[in-house]
């Protein structure tokens, strides 16, 4: 008699996100957004997230619209509304909004045709973003709307030899930027004086992050997570999972590592990564004053946070920089990642540039009404 045989059935696979329905994830937080804060509209067949009062707010103001992947919540969703964007386009996750999304985000954003004072669109340096960003302004410019376009790549992970003419991955630069040009929005100011301001920030803003893990998209089939060996950390991974400046192992103390983040913002003697046009790496003369921005990428704690928060404050010191503001949360995530990103704003000098210094932190500190910010 043949003897019986039986078929194992496949391992489980391990659940990694907590979700409904992939395809409809997006939706999901999008609508919960409307839910946490009336004062703001969902538009579902565009994904895109308005604030209520932007018919009237359009008509002798410029708006504001930032677009960028899912996944990375709570940006841009969570920071439309007073003080802050006008709108956010929000493609599939880790995927660029359509051309035509854009396109219509701008049509809600100048009711008044060529007569609306005009639109800043911001997104991170990412060649999707780019591309569809680029399409729908062409199409738009030809029908009249007035349109400032601003890709931001704050990624000191990726040196200007990696780079080349795409450049550096956008991190959490652009939020920092948009929160001047934003406000000076809300104040009625031109579209060129708030793109200038928004150029002028982000020119003077780096990023360097650190993760534990990879990310695992939440598709209709659960993908397996992607992990790096056991006590190894990814120095200068990027948002998406991209490959950083090297892996390190064992763990260095959070002290080295916190230091050896800030070199790689803050050293101008690297001519590949000195991005920012501080005077000097230790003890600069009259750009010592610096905004500083401490994001979770994802599954680190606020309590992580205010730790690398104070040791990167005391390092600053040490080096002759005053942290002037400094704000920390879940900001611009990846998912889930394990990780951490340092985002350093060389304040203007004394003798201001673009604005002075006393305007950049005026403007820093102008009260938001949205969902993410933290003041």
């Amino acid at each position: 008699m043949a003897a019986e045989t039986q078929t194992k059935p496949p391992p489980a696979k391990e659940t990694f996100h907590f979700i409904n329905d992939p395809a409809e994830a997006i939706n999901d937080a999008l609508v919960g957004l409307t839910y946490l804060k009336p004062s703001l509209s969902y538009n579902r067949e565009y994904k895109t997230v308005y604030r209520n009062d932007l018919p009237t707010f359009a008509r002798d103001h410029v708006t504001t619209i930032g677009f960028a992947g899912g996944g990375h919540e709570p940006m841009f969703g969570g920071f439309v509304g007073h003080n802050f964007l006008s709108a956010y386009v929000s493609g599939n996750v880790f995927a660029s909004p359509t051309a035509a999304q854009i396109f219509e985000a701008i049509k809600m954003c100048q009711p008044e045709g060529s007569k609306s004072m005009g639109t800043l669109i911001v997104c991170g340096n990412y060649t999707g973003d780019i591309l569809n960003a680029g399409l729908a302004i062409t199409r738009a410019q030809a029908a009249g709307y007035k349109v400032h376009f601003t890709p931001v790549g704050d990624d000191v992970a990726v040196g200007r030899k990696k780079g080349g003419k795409v450049g550096r991955r956008g991190l959490s630069g652009h939020l920092v930027a948009l929160k001047g040009a934003c406000a000076l929005a809300q104040r009625g100011e031109s579209l060129e004086r708030v793109a200038e301001v928004m150029e002028y920030v982000a020119g003077n803003v780096g990023t360097i992050g650190v993760a534990f893990d990879r990310v695992a998209l939440p598709n209709a089939t659960i993908t397996d997570l992607q992990t790096l060996p056991p006590a190894t950390i990814e120095l200068g991974m990027g948002a998406h999972g991209e490959p950083g400046l090297q892996q390190i192992s064992p763990v260095p103390s959070p002290e080295s590592l916190t230091s050896q983040m800030l070199d790689l913002i803050l050293d101008i003697s690297d001519k590949d990564r000195a991005f920012i046009p501080f005077s000097a790496s230790s003890h600069p003369s009259a750009d010592n004053e610096v905004v500083m921005l401490l994001n979770s990428l994802g599954s680190t704690s606020d309590g992580v946070l205010a730790r690398f928060a104070e040791l990167a404050n005391a390092d600053l010191e040490k080096r002759g920089f005053k942290v002037r503001r400094l704000t920390l949360g879940p900001l611009v995530t990846s998912l889930k990642m394990s990780g951490v990103g340092i985002t350093i704003w060389r304040l203007p000098p004394d003798s201001g540039e673009a604005m002075s210094r006393a305007q950049a932190l005026e403007l820093w500190d102008e009260q938001v009404d949205v969902v993410a910010w933290r003041q």
